[in-house]
């Protein structure tokens, strides 16, 4: 069936088999993109995510309204038997709870034969935890304890499953094993939901998805990816080149958008994962800043990568500068604090470039990130910057809102940088200071 939603599910969870949570001050830390992107779960970065990723997992599949949208897996549970769609068995696509009453863990069921199942699952580790590091393919006994029942989504499609009562009733299709969706079904829903599935890439041959014919002859580089299959103007396809670098993107009318200059420098030419802007193109005079503020520069991550220090130059030293109020960090989009600096007022007290040390990598998804600079002193250092045009002109946040600015500061009196900080409350800056990630 065309557009089916179960491999659609199973796609979008299988692309994210791999990704970890941040880790800051020696431990993991459950800072992780789900509950950011997903409505309504923002509140809850930093708590256990099982649930809340198999919540963001139905939103990138399309299918919201098949599945809970909760961070609490005894929650889940309830919502599946009020709705007549729970089962003690397993299904393709099915949300598996775990616990004495489903209340510990949870994740998504890709196969089942009579003795196992194989579940894609967020905040565990290579041992099962129900309090892990990121998301793994499990292997699990049907008939451990731990394994308390099972969810059935209502897929338009219907449900295959191992539940014998469920034979011959509409909607089911029974199977008393099931290896899951084929890799070329697998392969033509990620293709529809813009997800790669990693290990299902090495396509022997054409594989016709819908107008697209793609061929992929070796699965470690990358060159083409399908992100929709819309017919307006937005991006269905990305052609990247032998890097796994842009070079320029398609739409449904055949038009290129975004074209890249394959000349151009990029943050890769200059051992940088990104940044806010090209160095070479910096002002000469500078910008100091005032102390006490925290000043957030946005940065995107194209893709997924470990921050291990932050960037800047300093054109001027900065004299009498504070002992420990002189930082750099790094915040998420929400911002959620997920890297911290030592104390630069050393370090800024003289010119030159500057890559300073994250006290603990951290490992980011690909996305929106702000590098925070505090200042605090007699004198500031001048940072490169991109122009400095008055605090009544800040071209730099052009069509940008509240929360989204590219430039923008906190209020004053800082001497730290805080664990979270409300970036809609920040205001517009035109001190567009040059910063990157490496």
């Amino acid at each position: 069936m065309p557009n089916a939603q179960m491999p659609q599910v199973i796609a979008v969870a299988r692309s994210q088999v791999t990704a970890r949570e941040g880790y800051a001050e020696g431990g993991w830390n459950n800072l992780i993109r789900y509950a950011d992107e997903v409505p309504g779960l923002g509140g809850y970065q930093g708590d256990s995510y099982c649930m809340t990723f198999t919540s963001w997992v139905a939103m990138l599949a399309g299918v919201p309204s098949l599945f809970p949208r909760s961070v609490s897996c005894s929650a889940g549970v309830t919502w599946f038997t009020n709705a007549s769609r729970w089962s003690w068995y397993p299904a393709i696509g099915s949300q598996v709870f775990y616990g004495s009453s489903g209340q510990d863990h949870t994740g998504i069921v890709i196969a089942y034969d009579q003795t196992f199942i194989w579940a894609v699952e967020a905040n565990t580790n290579d041992n099962g935890s129900s309090e892990g590091d990121g998301v793994y393919l499990r292997k699990r006994r049907r008939a451990d304890a731990a394994v308390y029942g099972y969810g059935l989504p209502a897929y338009k499609e219907g449900v295959i499953t191992a539940d014998t009562a469920l034979k011959g009733v509409s909607g089911y299709t029974y199977a008393a094993a099931h290896s899951g969706p084929s890799p070329s079904t697998l392969a033509r829903a990620a293709l529809a939901v813009g997800n790669l599935v990693a290990d299902q890439l090495s396509v022997t041959g054409p594989l016709n998805a819908g107008r697209a014919f793609i061929q992929q002859t070796d699965p470690t580089l990358i060159g083409l990816d399908v992100t929709g299959m819309s017919s307006t103007g937005a991006s269905i396809m990305r052609v990247r080149d032998p890097n796994g670098n842009s070079v320029f993107e398609v739409d449904g009318a055949g038009r290129i958008l975004s074209p890249f200059n394959a000349g151009a420098w990029r943050p890769a030419d200059q051992n940088m994962l990104a940044w806010t802007m090209d160095p070479a193109s910096c002002t000469p005079a500078g910008s100091t800043l005032a102390g006490g503020y925290i000043y957030f520069m946005q940065v995107i991550l194209r893709a997924p990568a470990t921050v291990s220090s932050l960037c800047a130059v300093v054109g001027t030293a900065g004299s009498g500068l504070t002992s420990g109020q002189c930082l750099a960090g790094l915040y998420t989009a929400a911002g959620t604090r997920v890297g911290v600096t030592a104390d630069q007022s050393g370090v800024w007290n003289s010119a030159g470039d500057k890559a300073m040390a994250l006290s603990s990598s951290y490992a980011a998804a690909a996305g929106k990130y702000f590098v925070a600079f505090l200042v605090n002193g007699t004198t500031s250092p001048t940072f490169a910057c991109g122009s400095t045009l008055g605090a009544a002109f800040t071209p730099g946040n052009a069509r940008l809102s509240a929360g989204a600015y590219r430039f923008c500061r906190s209020g004053s009196g800082q001497t730290s940088l805080p664990s979270s900080f409300t970036m809609s409350g920040a205001t517009p800056d035109a001190n567009n200071v040059w910063a990157g990630i490496a």
